[in-house]
């Protein structure tokens, strides 16, 4: 990467650009509660929270960024379609702890702009606890957020 700028041209800059490199918005808001990780219930659409626990055999919807390219192609700008889905080219996997989570759906969320959408189904007995690690893994890279367990 070359920057020119008013002020010159930069030196040449070598990076990397990843395939993916998966993120979990932080922009939930509940009470007084804000920057809350968009992992949604699905049944009631409700933000997860501390007094919203995740229960086993819930299904949940993680809205995300950065999985990369889908299938099929969506131009950046444009909202993603309904039919067909845009899928994520590479599927992530994600955890509740050390435990695997099913995923059903992974791919932009219909009609948002850069918005991707994880439905998954959590097992029956999840391990428990108030900061349990969801987190999701897709082309080498991982993050992860803190969601109360309650089995």
């Amino acid at each position: 990467m070359t920057l020119y700028t008013p002020g010159g041209i930069s030196d040449d800059y070598y990076l990397n650009i990843q395939p993916a490199a998966p993120g979990i918005f932080l922009s939930g808001t509940a009470g007084p509660l804000t920057g809350i990780p968009v992992v949604l219930k699905a049944a009631s659409q409700t933000l997860v929270t501390p007094s919203n626990p995740i229960h086993g055999g819930d299904d949940l919807t993680i809205y995300a960024t950065g999985l990369g390219v889908t299938s099929p192609l969506v131009e950046a700008g444009n909202p993603a379609p309904s039919a067909p889905p845009a899928l994520a080219n590479i599927a992530p996997a994600v955890h509740l702890g050390a435990i695997p989570v099913a995923v059903s759906f992974a791919g932009l969320a219909p009609g948002q702009v850069g918005v991707f959408q994880i439905n998954l189904k959590v097992p029956a007995h999840p391990p428990s606890g108030a900061d349990v690690p969801l987190s999701i893994s897709q082309a080498g890279v991982t993050t992860a957020v803190g969601v109360r367990v309650v089995d």
